[in-house]
């Protein structure tokens, strides 16, 4: 058995299989996840896993070089749009309103539900080269 990282075998093996700018998504509770879309649902109540854990344990992981989240956060989920701020400082930052959020999300090659119920806390990532430089640049 690991002993470290992620231990859900799904969300494991597709982080793994992440290739230079592949996109994923981690979205709420309540985002329209595209029909047929690959999803790890991790929600097991509201709240439960929040926004925040899949996306430490994410990037505990991963190495993202941009991101993209929605116009609206900023006003209506200030904590999660602070945290973002926090971490990805030097990741290029995209910010779309929401319904074109719910459109690029047909690119991500799979989305991670969580239970977050606090609004607009839906982001894509897109991963990094394996190169030395981004391990310097954007481990978090």
């Amino acid at each position: 058995m690991k002993k470290d990282g992620i231990l859900n075998r799904e969300l494991a093996g597709r982080v793994a299989a992440l290739g230079h700018s592949d996109c994923v998504m981690i979205c709420d509770a309540g985002f329209p996840i595209p029909e047929g879309k690959p999803t790890v649902d991790l929600a097991l109540t509201a709240g439960v896993p929040s926004f925040d854990d899949c996306l430490r344990v994410l990037l505990h992981e991963a190495i993202f070089d941009e991101i993209t989240s929605a116009a609206e956060m900023e006003q209506t989920n200030p904590e999660t749009f602070s945290l973002l701020r926090r971490t990805f400082r030097a990741q290029k930052w995209n910010v779309v309103p929401q319904a074109e959020l719910q459109r690029r999300a047909d690119a991500a090659k799979f989305i991670i539900r969580s239970g977050e119920l606090r609004p607009y806390s839906n982001l894509l990532l897109y991963s990094a080269s394996g190169v030395e430089a981004y391990f310097h640049d954007f481990v978090i």
